[in-house]
């Protein structure tokens, strides 16, 4: 795998159904009380996801996921088991990011906490179909070490102009996905 540009691979929980690329500086006085708020609807993320302090991503679906941090391009690898891709978002860091289930955000104690210095940056999330590379899994249906990720996340530092970023919850045009199976299928 080239390391290069590899800020690093985690592996993150979610019992919530969405996992985020957040600024903890931004949570950081978030609580019980105020969880509802500033994450409880669509439209409480979707601000958070405006201000580039909060970048879903969302298959709505619990798990454990394999999440890959870039500072540049997926791999040749990762390129050819890339099953979508999102529009850019807007990821704002002040030294810190985190990495987390959306469910860590309130008390940061179960989140990865990443170097990345301050600035603007662009994210975009790559859904990698993993299983479907040869030698993914062993012979048992077992996980192999040299497995692809779940999540790559390239994240650039903003261009000028900048890109028209997404605002939505949902990370990924699902109507994008199912046109591509049914392609796929004829």
């Amino acid at each position: 795998m080239d390391d290069e540009n590899l800020l690093g691979s985690y592996t993150i929980m979610t019992d919530a159904g969405m996992c985020a690329l957040w600024q903890p500086e931004h949570f950081a006085h978030v609580g019980d009380d105020e969880w509802a708020d500033v994450l409880g609807t669509d439209a409480a993320m979707e601000s958070c996801i405006e201000a580039g302090v909060f970048v879903p991503l969302n298959i709505g679906s619990d798990g454990v996921y394999r999440v890959v941090l870039r500072t540049g391009e997926r791999t040749a690898r990762e390129k050819r088991y890339t099953q979508l891709s999102s529009e850019p978002y807007l990821l704002v860091s002040k030294g810190v990011v985190a990495l987390s289930g959306v469910e860590y955000i309130l008390g940061q104690e179960e989140a990865e906490k990443i170097d990345l210095a301050p600035g603007r940056y662009t994210v975009t999330v790559h859904w990698i179909e993993w299983e479907a590379e040869p030698g993914s899994v062993d012979a048992r249906g077992k996980v192999t070490g040299s497995a692809l990720p779940d999540f790559v996340v390239e994240i650039t530092p903003e261009r000028r102009p900048a890109p028209t970023y997404r605002k939505n919850v949902n990370t990924f045009d699902w109507d994008e996905w199912v046109r591509r199976i049914l392609r796929d299928k004829e």
